[in-house]
């Protein structure tokens, strides 16, 4: 059995398939550094994950596949999905090794699979579009926390950047402690250091108060009244909000903060 040991991007797994190819020696499982081994597992090849290497091997998938099968390939990859790596592994080989597309031969598992998982991902990035709140911090940047179960931060980047121009905002994920901050049109990767801050984004869904904007809690309490005076009493259905919008995400909504 040959593993394949790679660093868990992206780019480590097309530089994976593009050694494959180069040494004509495929691998029968990925796993990154730290993961534990098979017991009957045989020779091990650590993959050196290469720009060029992937460039190359993506430009060659680009030649072969439609925007929206690449784009779901991408997709699939930020699915996180136990496996997922494994999965678009072996459908990156297929792709290469047939004479016509694959993209849409759903009977394939590989090809069901991946555009499974891409569905799962845009569909969360997606709903999130609605769900996310922002709050104003004291330095007057707009700050939003999220748990999504996908890593959706780089789907929802676009949306946001239309909409907020001329603003700067950060989105942040409290699952994968990372976020991405937009200021003056450029986006940097950030991460919260404060101990006190990381556990009420996640327990809370908020920023601790002395670092919000002296406004802020007025603004968020207003919102929490215009939410309640909506609603119809005698039509509230919580099984149907919670199927339109799904409890997981309600620590990190204002109107659900009580």
């Amino acid at each position: 059995m040959r593993i394949y040991v790679y660093d868990k991007t992206f780019e480590g797994l097309l530089s994976a398939v593009f050694d494959a190819y180069t040494s004509k020696i495929f691998p029968d499982a990925l796993h990154g550094a730290e993961d534990i081994p098979p017991l009957m597992a045989g020779s091990a090849y650590t993959v050196a994950t290469g720009r060029d290497k992937a460039e190359r091997v993506y430009a060659g998938l680009a030649r072969k596949l439609s925007q929206n099968a690449l784009d779901g390939l991408t997709y699939a990859w930020l699915s996180e999905l136990p496996g997922s790596d494994w999965v678009i592994f072996r459908y990156i080989r297929k792709v290469f090794d047939s004479s016509v597309s694959i993209e849409s031969k759903l009977t394939d598992p590989d090809v069901a699979e991946v555009a499974h998982a891409a569905r799962m991902t845009n569909k969360e990035a997606h709903l999130l579009l609605g769900f996310a709140r922002f709050q104003k911090t004291a330095q007057g940047i707009y700050f939003a926390a999220l748990a999504p179960r996908h890593n959706v931060l780089v789907i929802m980047l676009p949306h946001f950047t239309e909409r907020f121009a001329d603003q700067e905002w950060a989105l942040y994920d409290v699952n994968r402690r990372y976020g991405i901050y937009r200021t003056q049109g450029e986006y940097r990767e950030i991460s919260v250091d404060d101990a006190h801050a990381e556990e009420n984004l996640r327990t809370a869904g908020r920023l601790p108060e002395e670092q919000l904007a002296d406004t802020e809690a007025l603004f968020q309490n207003l919102w929490k009244s215009y939410f309640d005076a909506a609603a119809v009493t005698e039509r509230i259905n919580p099984k149907l909000q919670s199927r339109c919008m799904p409890r997981r995400y309600w620590t990190h909504m204002t109107e659900k903060q009580r």
